[in-house]
């Protein structure tokens, strides 16, 4: 069985802080949120970017953003732990599994958790996820 790569997709995503449920107060987990609806049967996560929006700061504790497929414990199965602090720009990620196909429908839904200690700075998140369409190759 051959597979090649079909259809392309990008979303982008722009949330606010509140919409996160990311303030100055939050310490633990902020709002689940839905990214894609229902990301169709063949249909894979190819590549996740996260941009901040302004400044994102935390003196004495961690920021980060998970990304995962609807159903999953941490929501974190496709991006954990994004460490989202830093000025305007992007942050660093690293996706858990690429090509992971849907097997069942499934939203994909992120969420920005805090520890120890609450942002002192906070700011919105534009995240963006390049979708594919694995397609059997003929023959």
């Amino acid at each position: 069985m051959k597979f090649a790569l079909g259809s392309y997709d990008v979303r982008n995503i722009k949330l606010t802080a509140a919409e996160l449920g990311l303030t100055t107060s939050l310490i633990g987990n902020g709002t689940l949120v839905t990214l894609v609806q229902k990301l169709p049967v063949g249909w894979s996560v190819k590549e996740v970017q996260i941009k901040r929006d302004g400044t994102i700061t935390n003196g004495s504790g961690t920021t980060v953003l998970n990304v995962g497929y609807e159903g999953d414990p941490g929501v974190n199965d496709i991006v954990a732990a994004a460490d989202i602090e830093g000025a305007l720009g992007y942050a660093a990620v690293t996706m858990q599994a690429r090509q992971v196909v849907a097997s069942t429908p499934k939203a994909i839904q992120a969420q920005v958790v805090t520890a120890t200690a609450a942002p002192s700075a906070v700011a919105g998140l534009t995240i963006e996820l390049v979708l594919v369409k694995v397609e059997r190759e003929a023959g």
